[in-house]
């Protein structure tokens, strides 16, 4: 027997490096865009609810039923967007992350819109920290906030409240995680809030971490980025990426990165969606507002310490019924006189996880009554928004402005616009839904070159959606300067009056609009070159309040209509 010792320990331990030394499998789960939307929701009357964190959490549930390894992750803009979020600054998000068991969460741009803690959104007292909100979130967080690129000014390291990347053990498997800002966080955000905040080179900070996280033993490196793509076809072959706009930050980043840099990417930021290979890199991007998530399978052998394979799954709507024959809850989706039948996922049938639900209570009872407050306002019909088109509601929106601020002109940005007003008797949710931040009403006195060149730089394309306007018509070509980089692009090619007088290059005008865009959205080659007795800002009450009363004071109900006061040369695409 002493002979035979030494074989069947040499055996045991052959066998137990074998089974060491099998491949496995990670899942990787993307969600981005949250935007405080953690309760679910319905595209439209009578359709089923989607979405939530609770349903989330049901998906969740079967895939680690299913599977040894899951990891949870975020691309970030988690908090800013509901009433339900915004009046907690978020609180009850961070819970219920805290609850689904989030790895890692990318910071985003919206996630420096509260400001300091309180009713202030930017900081206007002494001893008001323009990051409190932000803080308090990151401290209650059970998950880091992720961002190589992000530094403070006065550092050149990385906020106390932040982390470049962390490192995730996934049953005895290394996983690397590397979140990213978008470099454009300063003009996408109040600017106030992150003066003292830089946001550098993405792809170099990439590479750094990267080299880092191999050289503590990760096997596999994620990067979640609030930087996104733009694909209009997320059907085809993951290989085929001519669907996908080339001018995207995702679509940037990922051409420029060394190859075997990161062996996949979360996207967030653009509202849109991606299932493609990008230079050899599995690029996910889910539909905003917990809509979907995105699933990555990740083969990862130990022996070699790295990613063999990738499989990335369908972007997987989140409902509790579907449409039979289908995998959608969407009724725009739905074969013609399809039933809604439950909701199978891997096998088994999807329903809230209560626990998560029980933590939202209190929260949601607490803004419920507001939230159905009527407020005198009538539609014939839903006004429609559009992100690089006039728009009914654009139009709408823009003339209450103008009227009842006293001004010749009015703007709006298309991205402050976040969805369409329905048809009927309004409620508070609908207004707020349409505009949830906490802008507020500016009156800017400008010159007609200085409009002009404001108009240059927002039609320019690059993602950032047009000005909706009121008082002016301004034609831009959409295929003009296409070559270009978005900042060299000149797009505009006529502006007038909206009696078609021209403008005046030195003539004084009174612009209504917002305090964002007077801070923020790329216009400070304009916006600093104006005195700043010419500016004015309200900060009594944001934007939408002032929204209200101005709708109600029109004639009732309100029809949604276009007069072409922005016109499109060469379209590319639909523009929504």
């Amino acid at each position: 027997m002493k002979r035979l010792l030494p074989l069947v320990l040499f055996l045991a331990a052959f066998a137990t490096f074998a089974a060491d030394s099998q491949p496995v499998h990670v899942f990787v789960v993307g969600t981005t865009d949250l935007h405080g939307s953690y309760d679910s929701h319905v595209a439209s009357k009578n359709a089923p609810a989607y979405g939530g964190l609770p349903l989330i959490a049901g998906y969740l549930e079967i895939l680690r039923a299913n599977h040894e390894r899951v990891i949870v992750v975020d691309s970030g803009d988690l908090f800013q967007g509901t009433l339900e979020s915004n009046f907690f600054e978020g609180e009850p998000v961070v819970k219920g992350y805290n609850a689904l068991g989030y790895a890692a969460a990318a910071v985003g741009n919206h996630e420096f819109d509260y400001g300091p803690i309180g009713p202030d959104s930017v900081a206007r007292l002494p001893g008001q920290d323009s990051l409190g909100a932000l803080k308090k979130n990151a401290k209650e967080a059970k998950f880091p906030f992720l961002s190589a690129n992000l530094t403070e000014k006065a550092t050149g390291k990385t906020p106390s409240w932040a982390k470049r990347y962390t490192i995730v053990d996934a049953g005895g498997v290394k996983v690397g995680i590397i979140g990213l800002s978008t470099p454009e966080t300063p003009a996408v955000t109040t600017s106030a809030n992150v003066a003292t905040l830089a946001f550098g080179d993405p792809v170099a900070a990439t590479v750094s971490a990267a080299k880092e996280l191999r050289a503590a033993g990760a096997e596999a490196i994620v990067v979640i980025a609030h930087m996104g793509g733009r694909c209009r076809n997320i059907e085809l072959n993951p290989e085929d990426s001519s669907s996908c706009e080339k001018d995207q930050e995702a679509m940037r980043f990922l051409q420029a990165l060394p190859k075997g840099t990161i062996d996949a990417y979360f996207a967030g930021h653009t509202h849109s969606q991606m299932r493609h290979y990008i230079n050899g890199v599995p690029a996910l991007q889910p539909s905003p507002n917990g809509r979907e998530i995105a699933i990555l399978d990740m083969t990862i052998d130990p022996s070699q310490h790295k990613v063999t394979k990738t499989e990335m799954g369908p972007l997987t709507m989140i409902c509790a019924q579907v449409y039979e024959k289908t995998e959608t809850c969407d009724p725009k989706k739905a074969p013609a006189g399809a039933s809604l039948v439950p909701r199978m996922f891997e096998g088994k049938a999807v329903t809230e996880a209560p626990k998560v639900a029980a933590i939202f209570k209190p929260y949601l009872e607490q803004v419920a009554a507001k939230k159905q407050q009527d407020l005198g306002i009538r539609t014939t019909d839903r006004f429609k928004r559009a992100y690089y088109r006039e728009s009914p509601l654009g139009d709408l929106l823009t003339d209450a402005m103008r009227t009842y601020m006293k001004a010749d002109v009015a703007f709006l940005n298309s991205g402050g616009i976040r969805t369409d007003l329905p048809a009927g008797a309004l409620i508070y949710a609908n207004l707020f839904d349409v505009s949830p931040f906490d802008n507020f009403p500016a009156v800017v006195t400008m010159t007609g070159a200085e409009l002009r060149r404001m108009l240059e730089i927002t039609s320019v394309g690059g993602g950032r959606g047009i000005l909706q306007t009121s008082g002016l018509r301004y034609t831009f070509d959409e295929g003009r300067d296409a070559d270009k980089p978005a900042a060299q692009r000149n797009r505009l090619t006529e502006v007038a009056l909206a009696d078609g007088h021209p403008l005046d290059p030195a003539g004084l005008y009174r612009v209504a609009t917002v305090d964002f865009l007077v801070t923020g959205e790329g216009l400070d080659p304009v916006m600093k070159q104006i005195p700043p007795e010419r500016v004015k800002v309200d900060y009594v009450l944001p934007i939408r309040e002032l929204l209200i009363d101005a709708l109600k004071a029109m004639p009732q109900p309100l029809v949604p209509k276009l007069d072409g006061r922005i016109s499109v040369l060469n379209p590319v695409g639909s523009g929504e």
